[in-house]
């Protein structure tokens, strides 16, 4: 038997796609590509909103397609002392990697953060 008698890759029968609902092919996107179909998933959960689907989320940071991070490795340390950590290691493995801060060097709330506890104090609880 040949490969083309069995590979067909048109519409599928009917007692196939019958019991499906609501199924689609996205020939653009690679399936073997974890980090695409993760970046569409994401972009799906953002969608509902963005369409109006579901109530608008308040302080939603508007959406881009690129990221900070891309496919590149991402290290998060707790303070400055991770950087000569990063380089020894690049330098260890031999790797002509670079890194780039692309965060502020100190944790910062941003402004939509409360800073005021709502909670009022009460007797026997000391503020």
């Amino acid at each position: 038997m040949r490969a083309r008698e069995f590979l067909n890759e048109q519409a599928l029968p009917p007692e196939q796609a019958d019991p499906m609902n609501h199924v689609f092919v996205l020939p653009g996107v690679q399936a073997s590509d974890p980090y695409q179909m993760y970046r569409l998933s994401v972009a799906m959960a953002r969608a509902r909103s963005d369409t109006g689907v579901n109530d608008p989320i308040p302080f939603m940071p508007a959406w881009s397609a690129d990221t900070a991070f891309g496919e590149e490795g991402v290290v998060a340390g707790f303070d400055a002392s991770v950087e000569p950590i990063i380089d020894q290691a690049l330098k260890m493995a031999g790797l002509p990697a670079k890194k780039v801060q692309i965060s502020t060097p100190n944790s910062l709330e941003p402004a939509s953060v409360l800073t005021q506890s709502p909670v009022t104090a009460f007797a026997g609880y000391p503020r």
